[in-house]
């Protein structure tokens, strides 16, 4: 059964409520029609953050946008059991490559006009694909079920964290992050549940905290331009192995705990082949910054 919903701007608009100047744009209601939501975002610019929600509806959003610079659409669609959710805001004057790196390093006073808060709930199933071009995006994917996600970054600032009493509520897929010229920080990644951890950085910076471990073997492929990556790692009990395939231009800085056992191979203290909760590492940098580093 194929249902369509093509939703422009919606003018009917609740109100000020509780997020203070933000108001609600669109909402998808509970169905037992549909078990998981593809949710899409593509953000040219502005902030926006992604929230678990006590409600009952799947996705809800607000908005405070700026309507001379952004183009807000929204398109649903429910094909099997999976309800296939985009939201595009489209910037009218999409800002080149100087404008981009001066909003990554200092921001943007006007970011405030276009500014975004996406509730999702714990009773279905996400896949998460997300764009950023500039500006900033949080992501609280605490106790929520996702599946798989994908996130590309031009120069935004992102943030992505799982609280420390929570953990993803299903096995992920895959976890990817792409960035370009932005920065990355992440805070308790091993609690995603992720088989595979792919992290791209081009010349920007990012952050992966594994710093409770992994309770699965978790692959992490890592591939570092000329930006810098810093991966944190638990010092006890979690086996770790770490494969790397650089040139003389990188740099690379590992903990002394950390054993060269091959060309280019390392494990620490607590590595064993068959342990179920391996960290694999396979890390390229050609003119960048890898640092392993030890929670504290």
């Amino acid at each position: 059964m194929l249902r369509v919903y093509l939703v422009g701007l919606v003018v009917m608009v609740f109100g000020l409520d509780v997020y203070g100047q933000l108001k609600k744009f669109y909402t998808i209601k509970d169905e037992a029609t549909f078990d998981t939501v593809a949710f899409s975002l593509k953000a040219t610019s502005g902030t926006c953050f992604i929230f678990p929600s006590k409600h009952e509806d799947p996705v809800t959003i607000y908005g405070n946008p700026s309507f001379s610079e952004v183009n807000p659409t929204f398109h649903t669609e429910v094909t099997g059991m999976t309800n296939y959710v985009n939201l595009f805001l489209e910037d009218y004057n999409q800002k080149g490559l100087s404008e981009a790196i001066t909003y990554s390093m200092f921001g943007n006073e006007k970011s405030e006009k276009n500014y975004w808060k996406v509730f999702l709930t714990n009773q279905k199933v996400y896949d998460l694909n997300l764009k950023y071009g500039v500006g900033d995006a949080n992501l609280d994917l605490s106790n929520l079920s996702v599946s798989k996600l994908k996130l590309e970054s031009g120069s935004a600032n992102v943030k992505i964290i799982y609280n420390d009493s929570s953990i993803n509520r299903c096995p992920m897929d895959t976890f990817l992050v792409n960035v370009d010229v932005g920065n990355l920080v992440t805070k308790n990644v091993n609690k995603s549940r992720a088989k595979v951890v792919i992290a791209d950085v081009g010349f920007g910076t990012a952050v992966l905290d594994f710093s409770e471990g992994v309770s699965e073997h978790c692959k992490v492929n890592v591939s570092v331009g000329a930006g810098k990556l810093k991966i944190i790692v638990p010092e006890n009990d979690y086996p770790a192995i770490v494969y790397f395939k650089s040139s003389p231009l990188c740099n690379i800085s590992l903990s002394k705990a950390f054993e060269q056992v091959d060309e280019n191979v390392y494990v620490n203290r607590s590595y064993s082949a068959d342990a179920k909760n391996l960290m694999e590492f396979n890390v390229d940098v050609a003119l960048g910054n890898i640092i392993f580093e030890y929670v504290k």
